[in-house]
């Protein structure tokens, strides 16, 4: 606005000089309009003049008061700002820019160029291209402060005055040091960051370390590049339940529990507890060890739990334990788990079922033990190493069926034992797998092993249940189920709680049996055997009776099976043995009567490979004849193995000793197998005979056992002879001896020695 005012009045100036031009080229006015036109131009020209004089004064008189008002306004800035001109001349600095110079009010007067010059040399510019490099921008510089300190300043200029040689310009600084520090500093960590993370990337990658988190509400995991070549997934998000899928199923309920404490669980404190779950994953067709190791109790910013952690390939520190615990947890024979295994891994399996049902979670395991029917027979017949390759055949079956859902242990010599997962509460699990077991059993009885009847029995219970504690309770359960029924080829039964009672009284039978044994409250009583056209007695059987110190008597019928069960049927056997030999000789050396004593064998002593050992040993030690022993075999004790069987039963033979067979007829034999025994003596079960007066078919099956056993040459007996007239049938029959209450109950030594003088001397010589 002020140069166009200036302008203005220029021109009015040269519009009177024009005029006046004018006038004294054209002279032909009248001389009166001369005069006035003259005086009028004279008039602009003075008063042109005037106003050009007065408007510069008032410009020069505005500037300086413009400019000392801004050095004002400059001094009270905080930042450094300062007025100069673009030929260096001239310059004014607040207080902030001469501490930025280094400049204190004490220093002479310095030169303004010489102080620009340096000033603009320090920040990179060219002294004389100063003023064009800095107005209409913003220049961002680097400057060392006199203290020597590095300041980045931002520089704004503008021009406050302009003619055509010297322009007044305004340079105002803004403090940017904090910001560019901060700047180069999140350069810097970002460059840490980005090494830091290629370290990482690296060591992750050759660590094999692999890294699951999840920060939200959703039920996935963000996945970290590692992880995702160990789950063999393309996206780095996995669903937890798509991770479990992978995880093995026996591993599972560890992985359910874990999300059901972090999820369901309130965060009590921030006290942050690592911990690692060792789960097997599925990784390239297999399934691999990992270690899960997470933290408890974190929370993200919105309180939120922070489930995750990071998965370790620990596939060699298991092969390393595994060998450490081959010799404490693995069988020797078989190669798989021993007892000491099935009980470690069985309480954990119990332990975190019992927990999971706290978590509204239900697993459900069958505990089954399995016992090889009459292995002894394999070990005798065969030898102890094709046992041993049989057992290894047989282990190697149990974990072909046992390989998706369950665990495998040889806890003693011929038992097993297998923890199968159950599914949908199926109750008919167990029984489903024991029948495909004896089946793929069956198909090893070829070449060494085509002789042997091959099955095994077995027992179970469910885990957990309201009846156990702990796994150990359980297997005593599976265990007590299978050893309801021992001795019984192909058993299977399953427990049921009302079983405990009869525990505990099994237990307490046991220990009084047991007690028993060692204070010798067992006593043999003995039963006369009659010729039946004599009435004379020929022999006798002995039968072991429990009398207890109060006098109350125990039945054979009671506590026989329970020492089958606990073990003690040999110690009894050898009892029974030694004293009934003893007593033998002993009624020899009296003179009496020369009888036959019989005596029943277990299954157990009988298949001993050192049975006629232990006989003839016996015998000798108290001078007993071998025909004076008889020993009787039952029909399912003699037939379980007929080779085996045929091949003792020599052996006893040839020893001279007799051999019946007890309550024939009752049992599953053949004809065919009776011919192939070694037999002297057929007994007639009392079944038989009880009905004998009365049943035609009862009389045609004795009839025909007697024509039978006399064409075989063998003897036969009747037992269980209560009445006369069923001694007087018999006769008819053709049978040679009886055995019952018509002639004798079982009775002590010293009646029983009575009778036997009495036989001997006769009733007449005695009184």
């Amino acid at each position: 606005m002020k140069h166009n005012k200036n302008l203005i009045l220029w021109i009015e100036l040269v519009f009177a000089l024009l005029s006046l031009l004018v006038l004294k080229i054209v002279g032909s006015y009248p001389e009166h309009a001369m005069i006035t036109l003259k005086f009028y131009i004279f008039s602009m020209i003075i008063l042109t003049t005037v106003l050009v004089l007065s408007v510069r004064y008032y410009q020069k008189q505005h500037s300086t008061v413009d400019v000392d008002r801004i050095c004002e306004m400059v001094q009270k800035i905080d930042v450094p700002a300062f007025i100069w001109s673009d030929d260096l001349s001239v310059m004014f600095a607040n207080q902030a820019m001469d501490e930025l110079l280094g400049i204190h009010e004490d220093d002479d007067e310095i030169d303004n160029m010489i102080l620009l010059s340096n000033f603009f040399h320090s920040i990179s510019i060219s002294p004389k291209e100063a003023g064009n490099v800095l107005i209409g921008r913003t220049l961002k510089t680097g400057f060392i402060s006199k203290n020597g300190k590095k300041r980045h300043i931002a520089w704004t200029t503008s021009v406050l005055k302009k003619n055509d040689t010297v322009s007044l310009l305004f340079s105002i600084g803004f403090e940017t040091t904090e910001l560019e520090n901060a700047k180069q500093e999140l350069i810097k960590n970002a460059q840490d960051l980005m090494i830091s993370q290629t370290r990482y990337d690296l060591s992750m990658k050759l660590s094999g370390i692999g890294f699951l988190l999840c920060e939200t509400d959703r039920q996935e995991y963000y996945v970290s590049e590692e992880a995702m070549k160990i789950l063999g997934i393309t996206e780095n998000r996995i669903s937890f339940h798509q991770f479990r899928k992978k995880i093995h199923q026996n591993d599972r309920i560890k992985f359910d529990d874990y999300l059901a404490k972090i999820c369901n669980t309130p965060v009590s404190n921030t006290d942050s507890r690592q911990r690692v779950m060792e789960l097997r994953i599925w990784r390239h067709n297999k399934y691999v060890w990992y270690a899960y190791q997470y933290h408890e109790n974190l929370v993200n910013k919105d309180g939120k739990p922070i489930i995750g952690g990071s998965l370790i390939d620990i596939t060699n520190e298991k092969r390393k334990d595994a060998k450490i615990k081959n010799l404490a947890y693995n069988d020797k024979v078989t190669g798989i788990a021993n007892r000491n295994k099935l009980m470690s891994d069985g309480e954990k399996l119990y332990q975190m079922a019992k927990e999971a049902e706290t978590q509204g979670y239900r697993y459900r395991y069958w505990v089954i033990v399995l016992d090889i029917d009459r292995f002894h027979i394999i070990n005798d017949s065969c030898g102890y190493e094709k046992g041993d390759k049989f057992l290894k055949a047989f282990a190697h079956i149990l974990c072909e069926y046992t390989a998706s859902n369950g665990t495998v242990a040889r806890i003693s010599a011929d038992n097993f034992a297998l923890i199968l997962q159950s599914y949908d509460d199926d109750d008919g699990e167990p029984a489903r797998t024991i029948e495909k077991i004896r089946e793929a059993m069956g198909e090893l009885a070829k070449e060494e092993f085509s002789s042997v009847s091959l099955s095994c029995s077995a027992g179970f219970a469910s885990m957990p249940t309201k009846d156990s504690k702990d796994f150990k309770e359980v297997l005593e359960h599976a265990e007590f189920a299978l050893a309801v029924g021992k001795g019984e080829l192909s058993y299977l039964m399953g427990y049921d709680a009302k079983m405990h009672q009869e525990i505990l009284y099994q237990g307490e039978m046991e220990k009084s049996l047991s007690e028993a044994i060692e204070k010798h409250y067992l006593q043999l009583y003995y039963q006369p055997k009659v010729d039946i056209h004599t009435e004379k007695i020929i022999g006798a059987e002995a039968l072991v009776r429990w009398i207890r110190p109060d006098g109350t008597m125990i039945s054979p019928n009671v506590f026989i099976p329970i020492a089958e069960k606990a073990g003690m049927i040999s110690a009894i056997s050898h009892f029974v043995l030694c004293e009934a030999c003893e007593q033998t000789a002993i009624w020899q050396k009296l003179g009496l009567s020369k009888i036959v004593m019989s005596i029943n064998f277990a299954s157990g002593d009988f298949y001993q490979t050192n049975v006629c050992e232990v006989v003839q040993n016996q015998l000798d030690k108290v001078g007993l004849d071998p025909k004076y022993l008889e020993l009787e075999l039952t029909e399912r004790l003699a037939l379980g193995d007929i080779n085996y069987t045929v091949q003792q039963m020599n052996a006893l033979r040839d020893m001279g000793i007799l051999l019946a067979m007890d309550d024939f007829g009752t049992g599953y034999s053949s004809l065919s197998y009776i011919q192939l025994l070694p037999l002297t003596l057929l007994k007639l079960d009392r079944s038989f005979i009880i009905e004998i007066e009365t049943d035609k078919v009862a009389q045609e099956i004795v009839s025909a056992v007697i024509k039978i056993a006399k064409s075989m040459d063998m003897e036969t007996i009747a037992e269980g002879v209560e009445y006369q007239p069923q001694a007087e049938i018999l006769k008819k029959m053709g049978c040679d001896y009886i055995q019952g209450y018509l002639y004798g109950k079982p009775m002590p030594p010293a009646e029983f020695q009575k009778r036997l003088e009495i036989n001997t001397y006769g009733k007449e010589l005695l009184s």
